[in-house]
Protein backbone atom coordinates (compact mmCIF):
# COMPACT_ATOMS: atom_id res chain seq x y z
CA UNK A 1 0.00 0.00 0.00
CA UNK A 2 1.54 3.28 -1.08
CA UNK A 3 0.80 6.05 1.36
CA UNK A 4 1.26 8.80 -1.19
CA UNK A 5 -1.48 7.25 -3.28
CA UNK A 6 -3.97 8.10 -0.54
CA UNK A 7 -3.50 11.82 -1.11
CA UNK A 8 -5.37 13.72 -3.81
CA UNK A 9 -3.02 13.98 -6.77
CA UNK A 10 -2.94 16.64 -9.45
CA UNK A 11 -2.84 15.42 -13.07
CA UNK A 12 0.74 14.64 -14.15
CA UNK A 13 0.79 17.42 -16.77
CA UNK A 14 -0.29 19.97 -14.16
CA UNK A 15 2.51 18.98 -11.81
CA UNK A 16 5.00 18.95 -14.66
CA UNK A 17 3.93 22.48 -15.62
CA UNK A 18 4.10 23.65 -12.01
CA UNK A 19 0.35 24.14 -11.63
CA UNK A 20 -0.97 22.58 -8.48
CA UNK A 21 2.47 21.43 -7.31
CA UNK A 22 2.14 23.12 -3.92
CA UNK A 23 -1.36 21.74 -3.42
CA UNK A 24 -0.28 18.22 -4.37
CA UNK A 25 2.78 18.37 -2.12
CA UNK A 26 0.73 19.74 0.77
CA UNK A 27 -1.80 16.94 0.38
CA UNK A 28 0.96 14.34 0.18
CA UNK A 29 2.66 15.80 3.26
CA UNK A 30 -0.65 15.79 5.15
CA UNK A 31 -1.20 12.14 4.21
CA UNK A 32 2.31 11.29 5.35
CA UNK A 33 1.83 13.14 8.64
CA UNK A 34 -1.46 11.30 9.22
CA UNK A 35 0.15 7.93 8.45
CA UNK A 36 3.08 8.72 10.75
CA UNK A 37 0.74 9.61 13.61
CA UNK A 38 -1.38 6.48 13.05
CA UNK A 39 1.77 4.33 13.04
CA UNK A 40 3.09 5.94 16.23
CA UNK A 41 -0.28 5.49 17.95
CA UNK A 42 -0.39 1.85 16.85
CA UNK A 43 3.11 1.23 18.18
CA UNK A 44 2.25 2.75 21.57
CA UNK A 45 -0.84 0.54 21.77
CA UNK A 46 1.16 -2.55 20.76
CA UNK A 47 3.74 -1.79 23.45
CA UNK A 48 0.95 -1.69 26.04
CA UNK A 49 -0.59 -4.92 24.77
CA UNK A 50 2.78 -6.70 24.79
CA UNK A 51 2.95 -6.19 28.58
CA UNK A 52 -0.28 -8.15 29.10
CA UNK A 53 -0.31 -11.92 29.68
CA UNK A 54 -0.93 -13.73 26.38
CA UNK A 55 -1.51 -17.20 25.05
CA UNK A 56 0.88 -18.68 22.52
CA UNK A 57 -1.56 -17.82 19.71
CA UNK A 58 -1.82 -14.23 20.89
CA UNK A 59 1.96 -13.96 21.06
CA UNK A 60 2.23 -15.30 17.51
CA UNK A 61 -0.34 -12.76 16.31
CA UNK A 62 1.55 -9.95 18.03
CA UNK A 63 4.77 -11.04 16.32
CA UNK A 64 2.95 -10.85 12.97
CA UNK A 65 1.67 -7.40 13.88
CA UNK A 66 5.20 -6.29 14.75
CA UNK A 67 6.40 -7.47 11.34
CA UNK A 68 3.56 -5.55 9.66
CA UNK A 69 4.40 -2.48 11.75
CA UNK A 70 8.02 -2.69 10.57
CA UNK A 71 6.82 -2.88 6.96
CA UNK A 72 4.56 0.14 7.52
CA UNK A 73 7.45 2.05 9.06
CA UNK A 74 9.51 1.26 5.97
CA UNK A 75 6.74 2.59 3.71
CA UNK A 76 6.36 5.75 5.77
CA UNK A 77 10.10 6.38 5.65
CA UNK A 78 10.22 5.69 1.90
CA UNK A 79 7.40 8.15 1.31
CA UNK A 80 9.16 10.75 3.46
CA UNK A 81 12.31 10.34 1.38
CA UNK A 82 10.30 10.57 -1.86
CA UNK A 83 8.70 13.83 -0.74
CA UNK A 84 12.10 15.25 0.12
CA UNK A 85 13.47 14.15 -3.26
CA UNK A 86 10.54 15.82 -5.03
CA UNK A 87 11.12 19.04 -3.09
CA UNK A 88 14.80 19.02 -4.03
CA UNK A 89 13.98 18.27 -7.67
CA UNK A 90 11.53 21.17 -7.68
CA UNK A 91 14.24 23.50 -6.36
CA UNK A 92 16.52 22.45 -9.22
CA UNK A 93 13.79 23.14 -11.79
CA UNK A 94 13.27 26.73 -10.61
Amino acid sequence: MGLLVAAPIAPPHAVAQGEGYDRAMSAAQAALDKATKAHNDMMMHMDSVMKMPMTANEKAMMQQMQQMAAAIQGLVETNRQLLEALKELRKLQK
